[in-house]
């Protein structure tokens, strides 16, 4: 069953301000489109420890989930641990690549869902707080890249600020000539949800590896990709209860 968390000023069986109310549907890249989020705690949380600031893999969850590389590297120094920040980055992503190649999946169920959201002729873009060479590896392994043309991809790499500063999620709504009002927006972090609020935007909150309980600052919280085609298409296949 399919379990719907109500969230904000919105009903958690009230979905009648959803569909034909938005033009974008804007993706986060780890953790919603591709199941990426355990590989790279796991790495982080090593390297951290390694670098002198104690992690395990929960407590990267609890501190670095949804966040740039550059809040990694400023807990690490605030744990009083040394550091390389070209190195550390240098490393991680050299490890996190290897995973991806490895290991990647997609989120159970994003590619029916996207196929669904495209027949609806929604646009659907990337907005995330990793680097574009990351976005554009993980969109490439887990065979979801057909989907996105760079010109739907940003990245931290385009913006001064990442989450939960706005600037990602209204960069891509500057690609998509939207404004943000127009767009919603699927998450799986916390700091991605008060970017996502900042910008304007609503946000469904995607509790796939996330507790749902960390999510709900976001409009609604859904479970699974099928959730989130009922809510934004107004299908029915997906039975929803109320609960927080």
């Amino acid at each position: 069953m399919t379990q719907l968390l109500s969230g904000g000023n919105h009903s958690a069986n009230d979905n009648s301000e959803v569909p034909g109310s938005f033009d974008v549907v804007v993706f986060d890249h780890d953790g919603v489109l591709v199941d990426s989020e355990i590989l790279a705690m796991e790495i982080l949380a090593d390297m951290a420890s390694a670098h002198g600031a104690p992690t395990t893999v929960q407590q990267a969850v609890d501190t670095f989930l949804g966040t740039s590389i550059d809040h990694v590297l400023e807990y690490i120094r605030l744990q009083g641990g040394q550091i390389d920040d070209a190195v550390f980055i240098e490393t991680f992503h050299d490890t996190l690549f290897t995973a991806f190649r490895d290991r990647l999946q997609p989120v159970p169920g994003m590619g029916s869902l996207l196929d669904q959201l495209q027949a609806h002729q929604l646009v659907n873009v990337v907005a995330s707080s990793g680097t574009s060479q990351r976005v554009e590896l993980g969109l490439e392994c887990s065979g979801l890249a057909p989907y996105f043309d760079s010109s739907r991809i940003t990245t931290r790499d385009h913006v001064s600020r990442g989450k939960p500063a706005p600037d990602i999620f209204l960069a891509a709504a500057v690609k998509a000539a939207t404004d943000p009002a127009r767009c919603i927006v699927i998450e799986d972090s916390p700091h991605g949800i008060t970017a996502a609020r900042r910008a304007g935007m609503r946000v469904i909150g995607l509790s796939h590896r996330t507790p749902a309980q960390r999510l709900i600052g976001a409009d609604w919280v859904v479970t699974d990709t099928a959730a989130i085609q009922s809510l934004l298409l107004g299908n029915t296949g997906s039975e929803t209860t109320a609960s927080i």
